[in-house]
């Protein structure tokens, strides 16, 4: 059993895409690459932050946050923007939450997305910091999001693939366990649940108050059960889903492997999610 990687092949296709980090400092309130140091997590993150067609700093708009940006920043910043002019999306700010480059990104993201510290098996020089990251977007980024942006609070959306799917169902596991809202909706395409052994899956637990998030929405592809060392994806989601204690929308993409589920997972999740 194995924990997939970001294929550095593929990034490389999309590097040409990537624009130039701005020098540390606080981001002005339009579309900006900036850098912010985390306290939390002992390094610095780039952030970059898309603002949807005809904003107005006196709105409020929603917020996706998306991870492993290095990649999917780009595309998904277009196809957001795209998709709210003709109306098949709201219209959001995007911030996508990245490295110093894509090399950097491939070995942190195994850092900042797991928790526990990995089995030796998968010889991750470093794993196990996702409190650490969490608490990074729960005290230092999402303020200061809100304070340069015209954001909703109410309106937070997290997105990850992989690893960083993993990362987006721990954060909401924890946000339940501790009765705490920080994001409203959650979208994992292709989560790496299988890590540690699906220790993940045996941590959800009912909970109780009201600061519930809305909604949450979970895919993978048909094709990634191919991979027998792995629980079959359909007895996965069917697991997760009755142990969420809220909305939850799945899907199996019958002929998409791991590395396909993301775009159509991001779209048709924020649509759900959103209730667009």
């Amino acid at each position: 059993m194995t924990i997939r990687p970001i294929v550095l092949a593929t990034i490389a296709l999309l590097a040409a895409c990537q624009g130039k980090p701005a020098a540390e400092g606080p981001p002005p309130a339009v579309n900006a690459v900036f850098s912010v140091y985390s306290k939390a997590v002992g390094d610095s993150f780039q952030i970059r932050v898309a603002v949807p067609p005809g904003y107005q700093p006196a709105g409020k708009y929603p917020v996706v946050y998306v991870l492993d940006a290095n990649l999917y920043f780009d595309i998904y910043a277009a196809t957001m923007r795209r998709y709210s002019e003709v109306g098949l999306l709201p219209a959001c700010i995007v911030a996508g939450i990245g490295y110093r480059d894509f090399r950097s990104m491939d070995s942190l993201r195994n850092r900042d997305y797991t928790f526990p510290v990995a089995i030796p098996e998968y010889e991750m020089p470093v794993s196990g910091g996702a409190d650490k990251f969490l608490q990074f977007l729960r005290d230092e980024l999402t303020p200061l999001i809100d304070r340069q942006y015209a954001t909703d609070p109410a309106k937070r959306w997290l997105m990850g693939h992989s690893l960083g799917g993993y990362f987006t169902l721990f954060a909401l596991q924890r946000q339940l366990r501790h009765n705490a809202r920080l994001f409203d909706g959650f979208i994992a395409a292709s989560p790496s649940l299988h890590y540690n052994h699906y220790y993940l899956l045996d941590k959800f637990t009912p909970a109780k108050g009201s600061t519930l998030p809305r909604r949450v929405y979970i895919a993978y592809g048909g094709q990634e059960d191919a991979d027998t060392t792995l629980r079959p994806a359909a007895a996965v989601l069917a697991g997760l889903k009755a142990k969420l204690p809220l909305a939850c929308s799945t899907a199996l993409y019958t002929d998409l492997d791991h590395m396909d589920t993301q775009l159509p997972a991001f779209v048709k999740g924020l649509q759900w999610i959103s209730g667009e």
